[in-house]
């Protein structure tokens, strides 16, 4: 698992849409607020190829709401249902 928190700008977060930190980073700062918000603005989160591109096997929407979080938009960490300070 990748610390979100340190990880440099350039560090791929879908490996599917080929969507970077830093490119999430900027969609959150530019009113981006929810897992939703992110995969319209950037389309991270959207592909269908997580097993076999990801190198941990699996959907990049955990790693988009640890970001969200970070960033202070998640309220609570671990909430599975995409819960922001604004909106669902």
């Amino acid at each position: 698992m990748k610390n979100w928190k340190t990880c440099d700008e350039n560090e791929m977060v879908c490996y599917c849409k080929e969507v970077r930190k830093g490119q999430i980073v900027s969609a959150i700062r530019n009113g981006a607020d929810s897992l939703k918000k992110i995969q319209q603005t950037t389309a991270a989160g959207t592909g269908n190829n997580c097993a076999e591109m990801n190198p941990s096997g699996k959907c990049c929407h955990t790693d988009i709401i640890e970001i969200l979080q970070i960033e202070g938009i998640i309220e609570k960490a671990g909430c599975s249902c995409c819960c922001t300070k604004n909106s669902c």
